[in-house]
């Protein structure tokens, strides 16, 4: 990195005479419920030391979405705690340095928009981590110094990932945007991973994806009480939902009693769109519409959890709108549950993913569907719902999985899914969840018996 370059603008930067004391985006009770700054310096340490030589740039997410509030690019918080568009983070690994380069701000602009970590007061930005913060405007001229020569610049080079989408489904957006004829032929950070190549052709572009996934998979002591808040929070949501379910309500109803909990427990927002599936829908995985009104016997899929302190959840419950299961929904519901069960039994260090496929697979198996196997029925959930790596192999301590087996019958409109967050800890599964009944008495006693 070209020092004499970055203090010269330090030199040069003049403090406003009123300064703002919280970015609008940042929020210091998360950075503080996830371990506070020195939590994020220890994991920029960590992968620091795992990558050894050169450079690492990562980069925050450039716009604001539409219409929800703005969630953070995954990779760039988890290492920064850091939530601004259009920021930067360049860190010297070799001398463990880090600088955060961030777009400068007018007058009008902070008024309007709210201010970013740049526009802080220094004391403001050394409480977020952050002692040196820089204009993004001379990002290329410190960049010059480092990158002009040969050495190793550490890139995501894979797929982002997002609260509702893991990275190979960004992958596939991406694939969209390629195939479509007046498509973005550099979709998401594509272009500033190109850019980086043209303008600085002496660095070797090497992919830090799997040394960051390795970390995220494991989650820290902080991670998981956040994640056991919020799945009593989510699993709340849920069963307020399915308490105040009715025949002759609509879709969106039933989602609207949950989003309430999620966002006055707390929640910043959805760790996904809810999912509430009925009638010519329920066999739509992901169905996200939710404007069909309510049938009387009408099942209901309801998929749906928070997003708190960046951290996800993912519930589902199956049950009938009239509160109690037809004879036929009872047989399948009740095999779901069975092999959601077996499953999550076997979900303890010195087993593996496979041996807890295979007790679920058994219980298909009897029950003469092995046709809708199609492997281990969940995905690990952290920072994203569907979170990095697939689970496979040796189980861990400190992993998060779902187990959320799925029996469904097209022509019969029928699909069923008990779906829980579970931790594994060294002394087996915890089910993050189970604040939301699933024994099929409880589900039926739920239904509809708010007041």
């Amino acid at each position: 990195m070209n020092l004499p370059f970055v203090r010269s603008i330090l030199a040069i930067m003049i403090p406003l005479s009123v300064l703002p004391v919280r970015a609008q985006y940042t929020d210091p009770a998360a950075v503080n419920d996830l371990g506070g700054p020195q939590e994020f310096t220890l994991r920029r340490t960590e992968l620091g030391k795992q990558l050894k030589t050169g450079y690492l740039i990562l980069f925050a997410r450039k716009t604001l979405p539409e219409a929800v509030h703005y969630r953070e690019d995954n990779d760039f918080f988890y290492y920064t705690g850091i939530s601004d568009p259009g920021a930067v983070l360049v860190m010297d690994i070799a001398k463990g340095k880090t600088l955060l380069f961030e777009p400068e701000q007018s007058p009008r602009g902070k008024q309007v928009y709210g201010a970013n970590v740049l526009s802080l007061p220094e004391e403001q930005r050394k409480k977020l981590g952050f002692e040196t913060v820089l204009p993004l405007a001379v990002l290329d001229r410190a960049l010059a110094g480092a990158l002009g020569r040969e050495t190793d610049l550490w890139l995501r080079l894979t797929f982002p990932d997002k609260a509702d989408g893991a990275r190979p489904e960004t992958g596939g957006d991406y694939g969209e945007e390629y195939s479509h004829p007046y498509g973005d032929p550099t979709p998401g950070d594509r272009a500033a991973i190109r850019k980086l190549a043209e303008r600085y052709p002496a660095a070797h572009q090497r992919d830090a994806t799997a040394f960051i996934d390795e970390m995220r998979n494991i989650k820290t002591p902080q991670e998981i009480a956040v994640l056991r808040r919020n799945g009593a929070l989510s699993a709340e949501g849920i069963k307020q939902g399915i308490a105040h379910a009715r025949p002759g309500m609509y879709e969106y109803q039933i989602e609207a009693q949950a989003a309430f909990v999620f966002r006055n427990g707390g929640a910043s927002g959805w760790a996904y769109p809810a999912i509430v599936g009925t009638g010519e829908h329920i066999n739509t995985w992901h169905y996200f519409n939710d404007r069909r009104q309510i049938q009387p016997n009408d099942l209901v899929v309801f998929d749906f959890a928070a997003d708190l302190d960046h951290m996800a959840m993912d519930i589902t419950r199956t049950f009938n709108i009239s509160s109690k299961f037809t004879a036929e929904q009872a047989q399948w519901y009740a095999v779901d549950l069975e092999c959601q069960k077996a499953v999550i039994a076997l979900l303890k260090p010195g087993n593996t993913y496979e041996q807890a496929s295979d007790a679920g697979k058994a219980v298909f198996t009897k029950n003469s569907i092995e046709k809708q196997w199609f492997g281990f029925p969940g995905h690990f959930v952290g920072l994203a719902t569907h979170d990095v790596m697939l689970p496979k192999g040796p189980i861990k301590a400190g992993q998060v999985v779902t187990v959320e087996p799925i029996v469904e019958f097209p022509d019969k409109q029928m699909h069923f899914r008990v779906e829980d967050t579970i931790l594994i800890t060294d002394n087996g599964p915890e089910i993050l969840s189970s604040g939301v009944p699933k024994e099929i008495s409880d589900v039926e006693k739920l239904v509809g018996s708010a007041k």
